[in-house]
């Protein structure tokens, strides 16, 4: 990567992860998907100062062999910024050279809950556009019958799996013996089906995502207008700095949009429906009055 491979950013993502939301990119490299995560934005939810990070990342003969730098925005700026990205499954080896003593004693749980958790968090919100071919371009006609069933036909697929696996299941738990040994070796295999039945429910789940934005990408008109999307920059903007005026420690903006695309189930403003459209007008709205009137 450090050859200067040919990068097109295909979708910026805020990804909920407990009490935060993290940007991640998909990109197209070397015409290869790829998952990409700015640093900085991490840093400043986890309380840590940028600028020795930075430095770490350019010593580290692998880390600095792989960072990538892209043109980005982040909520609470007011411009677009160079940002250096790590390719996701390299984000691991940045997170756990950071020591929960090295942060303050407020932070220290959150940067393990990060080391443990994260990585596994944004692989699954990714995991069906790492898995499936690129739709992210708007098709100029509608692709032919057999390109639309493709994701259907894996959705069925992995829908038998699942059920052969829980029939298999079944089948074992009827045939477990009542002695210690064999009730041991059935819960190990039982939570190891369960486990593999949450992965493909996560991945049918990711599937039914992006179908869904294929058919939206058939009707474009699906999506609010520009205008509508500005209009509705601006009233998260008035609300990030009003609630700033109250408690100036927190990234108001993150917080804002990250209530918003878990509420209305998007991952950008900009991916907001036509008839969601009132609904988020009216939740912000509402919002900003809450806050308003308890400063009075």
């Amino acid at each position: 990567m450090s050859d200067k491979p040919q990068i097109e950013v295909l979708e910026e993502r805020w990804v909920e992860f407990y009490d935060d939301a993290i940007l991640a990119m998909l990109v197209r490299m070397d015409g290869m998907p790829h998952v990409l995560v700015p640093v900085r934005p991490i840093c400043h939810v986890l309380g840590i100062n940028w600028s020795p990070q930075r430095l770490r990342i350019n010593r580290d003969e692998v880390l600095r062999s792989c960072v990538i730098k892209l043109i980005t925005q982040v909520p609470g700026d007011i411009q677009r910024r160079e940002h250096l990205c790590l390719p996701l499954e390299y984000l691991h080896g940045w997170l756990f050279g950071i020591g929960a003593t090295q942060v303050n004693a407020e932070y220290r749980e959150k940067i393990t809950l990060y080391r443990r958790e994260c990585f596994r968090t944004l692989s699954a919100a990714f995991q069906a556009e790492l898995l499936l071919p690129d739709t992210s371009t708007t098709p100029t006609a509608p692709p032919p019958a057999a390109e639309q069933g493709m994701t259907l036909t894996q959705i069925y697929d992995l829908g038998m799996a699942i059920a052969q696996m829980a029939k298999q299941q079944m089948d074992l738990e009827g045939r477990v013996d009542a002695t210690h040994a064999l009730a041991t070796d059935a819960q190990g295999l039982a939570t190891h089906a369960h486990a593999r039945l949450d992965k493909a429910a996560e991945v049918i789940r990711a599937l039914q995502r992006r179908t869904a934005m294929l058919e939206d990408k058939l009707h474009p008109h699906a999506y609010i207008t520009d205008e509508q999307a500005a209009h509705i920059a601006q009233l998260v903007k008035a609300l990030a700095e009003l609630l700033g005026e109250q408690d100036r420690s927190k990234n108001q903006y993150q917080g804002i949009f990250g209530e918003l695309y878990r509420r209305f189930g998007v991952s950008s403003y900009k991916l907001i429906r036509i008839e969601q459209y009132d609904a988020v007008l009216a939740f912000l709205e509402q919002w900003r009055g809450s806050v308003a009137g308890g400063a009075g």
